[in-house]
């Protein structure tokens, strides 16, 4: 039988990494919020900055010309002005109205970028009720492995402060959630691996308003809605097609942002309290993505690596240019597997397995793009049905787990037939033969260097020990059943996750290390959190985990100054 693509419809089901794609082909639209479109991107030469042009010599690293003042047509007040509608500037904004501030929020879109679906937090009550509560030992301990995952680059003053601020900080969410009409819940995903472990099962929101597993709007979407009607029913402001350009001093102190509205018309937003930027990463910027970042993304086909953030660093560059400082770099980046491999055989289009597959979903990724061209499958065999729900039990985690199982809910053959495996199939990323040699064939990698690199992993198996690269022994399975499967490892660039330096109560600091009056962040245009890359294996879930927890402790902190 000829190697063939796996063709079961997927009955409009949905994964996480289906979500991803989705976006690259729609903006999708839900109620009053929705998400912004993306697609693969083309790089430049890392040698060259793309915004350093000979005609213009320019950077933007360049602090822009004050805008002229007879182009200011209008200037608006209020207690705090939040450049940034998203899931870090509505929290920060709801926490704001809710303590008796005045807000307005700035969007440059029509509509914020929604993304993600797994809030995490740590000593949340729904893990206390399931009985999963952390003590100060676990909670130090993981403190320890966070920085060193960090490779010592994150401030464990600002992860213990999220560690111990972010339970409180999502069940606020969810007594909002819960009125607004979700049903929040735990995730089953947790990894036991030994060396990747999950702390916490995150907080999910399904069964909300704006809840479609077709139209990929879950998550965020009811949530950042639920918020954005929360500052406008308070009696403050969130504007759309309002795009921020540049901050204003008064002396050392930050007090307005100069942005240009759907008009083209530039209006003055005073902040009494302060300006909070929260316009998310700048994986949407060429140049910055080749300055900031120690990837050489031309070298990647496409089909292996794509990116998926829109975002181009607008908060980074007003918070640089206005004197803040960067984190040390390079800078971090989400890179997440949009193929789920879980523990199987990798190997490059050499056939050449490369790699311990015993890992995280961030060290998949990190491995995947090592390879020429980041080119690389995952192999196995007919009994993944048995093996894959095994394996939950010594590893598992995001990318490793299905998409919107609860905690409690069983794993299922029948649902990862659909939701993984025939929509990978769809898109031309799953193959399947009756023999190795045609499996090889299908995907283009030598078939002799295929059935050489599948011998020594069955001898190993056979073995007991996996004296190539380490793998536990649990995670060691034969590759002998057929039909064989190749899967093609995909990596999407989600949003980059390093930025401005901030202090605990989130305020931007300068290359002194010292506090800028007036000026926060919060999400992903703060730094702290990661030093290397997004180092999920503590706190799955943590990039939206951060936005909630520091958006509300900072509404706050600003009222109480």
């Amino acid at each position: 039988m000829a190697a063939s693509i796996n063709t079961v419809e997927a009955n409009g089901a949905v994964s996480r990494r289906g979500f991803m794609r989705l976006m690259a082909t729609a903006g999708l639209a839900t109620g009053v919020a929705g998400l912004t479109g993306c697609a693969p991107q083309a790089t430049a030469d890392k040698k060259t900055d793309a915004n350093d042009l000979a005609e213009t010599g320019s950077s933007w690293r360049d602090v822009p010309a004050p805008i002229d003042e007879s182009l200011i047509t209008d200037t608006q007040e209020a207690d705090v002005i939040v450049v940034g509608g998203g899931l870090a500037g509505v929290s920060t904004a709801a926490s704001a109205v809710e303590n008796g501030l005045t807000v307005i929020v700035l969007e440059k879109n029509e509509t914020p970028r929604m993304t993600g679906l797994d809030f995490g937090c740590v000593n949340s009550t729904l893990a206390k009720e399931a009985g999963l509560e952390l003590s100060d030992e676990d909670i130090y301990k993981m403190t320890r492995e966070w920085i060193h995952m960090s490779g010592n680059r994150a401030r464990a003053d600002i992860i213990l402060k999220f560690i111990r601020e972010s339970g409180a900080a999502v069940d606020w969410i969810v007594e909002k959630a819960e009125a607004w009409g979700c049903r929040p819940v735990l995730a089953a995903m947790r990894s036991n691996s030994d060396m990747y472990f999950n702390y916490i099962h995150p907080v999910e929101f399904p069964d909300g308003p704006l809840y479609d597993l077709e139209t990929a709007s879950f998550g965020a979407n009811d949530i950042i809605t639920m918020l954005q009607k929360q500052v406008t029913d308070g009696g403050s402001q969130y504007l759309v097609q309002v795009a921020a350009e540049q901050l204003e001093k008064e002396g050392e102190r930050v007090a307005a942002v100069i942005a240009k509205n759907a008009d083209g018309d530039y209006v003055r937003f005073k902040g009494k309290k302060g300006v909070v930027l929260c316009t998310g990463d700048f994986g949407g910027d060429e140049a910055m993505m080749n300055e900031l970042t120690a990837y050489d993304f031309e070298s990647f086909d496409p089909e292996g690596y794509f990116n998926a953030s829109m975002s181009t660093g607008d908060g980074h560059k007003m918070g640089l240019w206005a004197g803040g400082a960067f984190q040390m770099g390079p800078q971090p980046l989400m890179m997440l597997p949009q193929t789920y491999p879980y523990f199987y055989l990798h190997v490059n289009d050499r056939g050449e397995r490369f790699c311990n597959e015993d890992c995280d979903s961030v060290n998949m990724c990190i491995n995947q793009l090592q390879q020429h061209e980041a080119k690389a499958w995952s192999i196995w065999d007919n009994k993944w049905r048995e093996e894959i729900p095994a394996s939950l039990e010594v590893s598992g985690g995001m990318s490793w787990d299905q998409d919107f199982r609860e905690m409690g809910t069983p794993w299922s053959a029948e649902v990862e037939e659909v939701g993984t495996h025939s929509w990978e199939a769809d898109a031309g990323l799953l193959v399947t033969a009756d023999t190795l040699d045609e499996l090889a064939s299908a995907v283009g990698i030598p078939a002799d260097a295929l059935k050489a690199t599948v011998d020594r992993y069955n001898e190993l198996v056979e073995g007991g020990v996996d004296l190539d690269f380490g793998k536990r022994q649990e995670l060691m399975t034969s590759i002998s059943e057929p039909p064989f499967y190749a899967l093609r490892m995909q990596t999407g660039m989600c949003v980059s996750v390093g930025g401005l330096n901030v202090d605990t109560n989130s305020q931007i600091l300068d290359e002194a290390g010292a506090p800028i009056e007036g000026l926060y962040a919060v999400g992903n245009t703060a730094a702290g959190l990661f030093g290397v890359d997004y180092n999920e294996a503590p706190v799955p879930g943590v990039s939206l985990g951060r936005c909630v927890t520091f958006g509300k402790l900072l509404g706050e902190h600003l009222a109480s100054i």
